[in-house]
């Protein structure tokens, strides 16, 4: 009979890798025998990857508004939402800075925290290249400006 828990996390067989919860003390597909201790370790294992990649998406979207806003930038008459920009790399760098203390010292092969840890990279690398084109768009900006009050 299996132990029931309030709240069953889900870790792959260490068998048949399918997905079963941490309360299961034999897995439903190939009857392989759970020890709870390890499934309990496992699931959280599992439950943590997936937590880091639920964090890294959110940056990458974080990245986006970024860019959006630095794009935005590049357009005259809607210069006013040019405020995004710092409060934008602000708030990535944060996400990032904090994604890297929870999860980065992580060690496992799991697949969502693979993704996670390359999708981290990818939004440091776009946050780092955010500066120069904000930069870049604020002086192109200025110039045009002072153009077309002439």
């Amino acid at each position: 009979m299996p132990v029931i828990a309030a709240n069953p996390r889900t870790f792959r067989c260490l068998n048949c890798n399918e997905m079963i919860d941490d309360s299961m003390t034999q897995c439903r597909y190939c009857s392989a025998t759970v020890d709870p201790t390890v499934a309990r370790l496992v699931a959280e294992r599992q439950e943590r990857a997936s937590q880091s990649y639920s964090a890294a998406r959110l940056v990458r979207m974080a990245v986006v508004v970024m860019y959006v806003f630095i794009v935005l930038s590049y357009i005259p008459s809607v210069q006013v939402l040019s405020i995004g920009i710092p409060i934008t790399f602000f708030v990535v760098i944060v996400l990032l800075m904090r994604w890297q203390k929870k999860f980065g010292s992580q060690v496992t092969n799991d697949a969502d925290y693979l993704k996670a840890r390359r999708s981290w990279r990818l939004s440091l690398v776009l946050w780092l290249l955010a500066m120069p084109l904000g930069a870049l768009g604020y002086l192109l900006l200025q110039l045009l400006l002072r153009v077309a009050t002439r």
